[in-house]
This record gives C-alpha cells, sequence and structure tokens, in this order.
C-alpha cells in the first residue's frame, strides 16, 4: 500500500488528483464513488493511449487502474465489497513518473516454440450501429436515415418513413442528438437509440403489440469495445497469434471509405488493428503479413462496392488475390488451411440467400473443392472455412436456403480432414455438429442483438431440423462473445468462448464447446 507521504501533492491541503483508468465502465463508476472522499478523480478512460493523452492533458498526481478484485466487488453489488475498494485500488496507483517511462509501443507477445500448436480468436457482426455526427443539423441527419431506410425500402417512402416515424431529440444546451425514436422491423415494433459523441451507446426494442411497456435492450457499444479489448489482450500476450472475423466489421461507406474518413474504419483501426503487434517470423515466413483477417460481410460493400475500406484497412489481403472483383482467399499456417468465401451483399427479400457474384455461387464451390482437395493431397488435416451467412440457424435472418446452401459439399470432406465452418449475419450465437462439420454462427461480436426480440427469437424450421448446441432450446439473450481456437497436432481441436452478459448477476464466463 503506498502512503499517503508518496504520493505527490499529498501533503497539500488538496486532495490528491486521480486518473482512473480501466476498460469496464461500471468498474470505473463504483470506484470513482469509493475514491471520492480521499481524492478527486479528473478524469477515467477506457484504454492505454487514451491514458498517455490525458495524463498530459490533466497531469494527475497518481494513476489508478482497479485490479480483478475490484471488478468483482462490482459484478457482486455488495455493500460490504465497498470498503476494502480504497485499499485494494491503493496498492495498484503508480506515479506520472513511471507512466512517463513506459513506452507506448504495442506489446510484443512472447516467441512460442516452432513446431508447437497454435491459436487464433475468432468472431463476427462487430460493427457498431450508425455513426450520426454530433454537430450535423437535422437536415444532414435526416438524409442520413434515408439513405439507411433505403437499404430495404424504395427511396419515397424511405422519405415518408423517415419524416412521419423518425422523432430526435438535442440536448438544449449542447444542441448535439442525444435520443432517437424511430420504427423497427415490423409495424409494431419502436426502437429507442441514446447517442453520445455521435455514437448510437444503446439501443432498446418495444413491441406495441406483444408486449407493450417493455423495452428490450439489444445493443451497447460497450459489448463490442470488450470484446475487441479482449482479443487484442489475447493476441498481445501470446494466448491468440491472429484473429479471424467472419464479417460486418463497419455499418457502411456513405460516410466514408478509408481509416482517414469513415469514422467506422477509423474506430476499428483504433480499437483492434492499431491494438495489434506485427506478424512474428514465423507467421511472415508462412506469407501472413498481418494478424487479422476476415471474410467480408454485406455491410463492407453498402456504400462501397470496391471494398476500398476493406483495402485500405488491411492491404496484405491483396497478397491472397484479393480484388475488388475476387472476394475469396486462402492461405496455411502451420499445416491447417484457412479459407474464405463471399456470400453476397444482402436483399432484403432472402436476407440469407447466397447471391455473391465475386465470384458467383458456383464458381466458389469449385473453388473450395480446389483449395479442399489440395489440403488433403498436402496432408492437412484440418480446415476453417469462413463466410458470412450461417449454413444452420434457428434465428433471426434465417439460414442460406437450398439450393445453394454449401453443407453437403463440405460434409463431404469431413471423412478426411476436421473441418469447421465460421458463420454470422444473425446477431446471436449458435452452434451445430452436422455430419462430421462443426458450425459456429459468431454473431455476438458487438452488432445490435436482434434475435432476442419477440417474433424473431426462433424461426420455423424442419421437425428433424439440427439442434443449436450453444442455447439448447432456450430463447437467445444479449450475449457478446469470441472465440479461441486451440490447434495442436494429431489432437481435437479446443474452443473456448469467452463472453460478455451486461443483463446478467454473473455477466463474464469461459464455456468450453463442443465438449
Amino acid at each position: 500500500m503506498i502512503a499517503p507521504s508518496s504520493i505527490p501533492g499529498a501533503g497539500s491541503s488538496e486532495r490528491p488528483r486521480v486518473l482512473l483508468a480501466d476498460d469496464h465502465l461500471a468498474t470505473l463508476t463504483l470506484t470513482a464513488n469509493a475514491l471520492a472522499g480521499e481524492y478527486l478523480v479528473v478524469g477515467s478512460v477506457g484504454d492505454g493511449r487514451e491514458l498517455l493523452a490525458e495524463a498530459e492533458r490533466l497531469h494527475p498526481d497518481v494513476i489508478g487502474e482497479p485490479n480483478p478484485l475490484v471488478r468483482q466487488a462490482n459484478n457482486h453489488q455488495t455493500n460490504k465489497a465497498m470498503k476494502p475498494i480504497r485499499s485494494m485500488l491503493a496498492a495498484l496507483v503508480i506515479s506520472v513518473a513511471s507512466l512517463t517511462t513506459t513506452h507506448a509501443q504495442t506489446p510484443t507477445p512472447p516467441a512460442i516454440p516452432h513446431g508447437a500448436g497454435f491459436s487464433f480468436a475468432v468472431y463476427g457482426d462487430s460493427r457498431p450501429m450508425m455513426y450520426l455526427p454530433p454537430n450535423a443539423g437535422q437536415p444532414d441527419l435526416v438524409k442520413l436515415f434515408v439513405e439507411m431506410f433505403g437499404l430495404v425500402l424504395p427511396e419515397k417512402v424511405a422519405e415518408e418513413v423517415v419524416a412521419k416515424d423518425v422523432k430526435m431529440i438535442f440536448d438544449p444546451v449542447t444542441k448535439e442528438l442525444i435520443k432517437i425514436i424511430m420504427p423497427f422491423m415490423t409495424k409494431t415494433e419502436v426502437m429507442t437509440l441514446t447517442v453520445d459523441k455521435g455514437w448510437v451507446t444503446d439501443a432498446s426494442v418495444e413491441d406495441m403489440k406483444l408486449l407493450p411497456g417493455v423495452h428490450r435492450t439489444m445493443f451497447r457499444l460497450q459489448g463490442g469495445a470488450w470484446v475487441a479489448n479482449e482479443i487484442v489482450k489475447d493476441v498481445q500476450t501470446g494466448r491468440a497469434r491472429f484473429v479471424v472475423n467472419s464479417g460486418d466489421i463497419v455499418w457502411w461507406g456513405n460516410q466514408g471509405r478509408t481509416i482517414e474518413d469513415s469514422p467506422y474504419w477509423k474506430r476499428f483501426n483504433d480499437t483492434m488493428l492499431k491494438q495489434l503487434p506485427p506478424p512474428d517470423a514465423e507467421m511472415k515466413a508462412a506469407g501472413l503479413d498481418g494478424r487479422w483477417f476476415l471474410s467480408v460481410g454485406n455491410h463492407e460493400v453498402w456504400g462501397d462496392p470496391k471494398i476500398e475500406g476493406v483495402l485500405n484497412a488491411v492491404p496484405y489481403l491483396k497478397k491472397f488475390g484479393v480484388t475488388p472483383e475476387n472476394l475469396i482467399y486462402t492461405f496455411d499456417f502451420k499445416d491447417v488451411r484457412f479459407i474464405f468465401l463471399w456470400t453476397g451483399k444482402y436483399d432484403y427479400r432472402s436476407p440469407s440467400k447466397w447471391d455473391g457474384d465475386r465470384p458467383k455461387y458456383a464458381e466458389q464451390m469449385k473453388q473450395l473443392q480446389v483449395w479442399l482437395d489440395e489440403a488433403k493431397a498436402k496432408g492437412i488435416k484440418k480446415a476453417f472455412i469462413t463466410f458470412h451467412y450461417p449454413v444452420f440457424c434457428r434465428s433471426g435472418l434465417g439460414p442460406i436456403p437450398a439450393p445453394d446452401n454449401p453443407h453437403k459439399l463440405i460434409a463431404a470432406y469431413a471423412k478426411d480432414l476436421e473441418v469447421v465452418v465460421f458463420n454470422g449475419h444473425n446477431h446471436t450465437t449458435e452452434m451445430y455438429d452436422v455430419d462430421g462439420v462443426k458450425y459456429l454462427m459468431l454473431g455476438g461480436g458487438g452488432a445490435e442483438q436482434n434475435p432476442i426480440l419477440p417474433g424473431q427469437t426462433t424461426i420455423k424450421v424442419p421437425a428433424d431440423y439440427p439442434p443449436d448446441l450453444y442455447w439448447n432450446g432456450e430463447p437467445p439473450k444479449e450475449d457478446y462473445n469470441y472465440v479461441l481456437v486451440d490447434v495442436k497436432p494429431g489432437e481435437k481441436t479446443k474452443f473456448t468462448l469467452s463472453r460478455c452478459r451486461p443483463w446478467s448477476a454473473e455477466p463474464f464466463a469461459t464455456v468450453e464447446l463442443f465438449k
């Protein structure tokens, strides 16, 4: 424990100025309240880069990071936990002088023994909701909403809906947009969005017919931030070598198409790409010039048909042949094959139809066979296939319909390869084990989770449809997550899901899948 005399300014009549740092909002709030009597909390931040900037701006006497015990106390929400928080934090405060000796560069993960197995992280549908510039006037915001509704409605109808049904509320002092009330998926559903600094931070839906008066939270910006932060930590510490995403990273390209001019790509770059260390020597030898790989989702081509955003953010995909005309690719790492396909740009009339045209479905299936046959010929025993729309799904937008559902083709290789498929598109989590193929629909990376709502929780499927092994018959709930995949030669692949359920009394958990 640091004695008061060791804290700069502690001997003066003023309280020591404290800057708090933690990626868990509730923990920051609890700790700030606990310290209020003895310290002056001048600010709080959620990541290391922001910490350095705020330390330089605010010049605090001390900087504190609550330890996991504080988080545990916060999770239990007990009065008894409040008393020891001061001592727990005091044991961890550091002086600004020691902070300035710390390098701001991305940590280098520990060396991985050559020839050993490896791990990677996988997640999907990590995009935030629509960004609404805080200083934009109402006409510009109306235009953005018309463009958004125009994705699924004729332009004239979209204009009428926005004029009649979208209500925007502005702060009377700052004049910034703070709340939006608007229609959702059906005539009886109303969505309420809370906005801060242009970003939607919370979204809830009320079904005026099925559940009047009940507002179900379906999106929290902090959920996706938690997922990104945990994945970054796993890569920085060497727990994961690289990251796979099943698509939908950004909202669209109508507000910019590069890291420099798109708020979405900039946010993704700041919270993920810039935080990842450069690839190690073994990865570079395998042709991997980055640590993050995706299958292109429908949101990546909305307003950006030539995928300028993708190629600007992760230009090393060009090395694998990715161009505006070709959105599929493959690579091998440590005798494991990774394949990325393209399911399409989305058609609201059939929202999970495989309508990808770069190349078209038939050509993609031929190429998939070539890549899998090639893997077999090389003696490769494991293949991970990633594409956006789900092969199996019991909720939301549903699975890829026949005849363009690729399950039979993929399953034909299960006798020779351990085949795992990663999907997304539906914003919840489901898992299946069908005909020797493991399927993970990972839609909990951060986007709004509409399958939790009445009417979207389940869809009609045949009586013999494969069971979902994640929810096991329970209705899906708000669940932000990612999976660590552990690959070892000659051993069964291990899947460990880490999740955050903000509504739960036990919000954080780690679960082994396919046990």
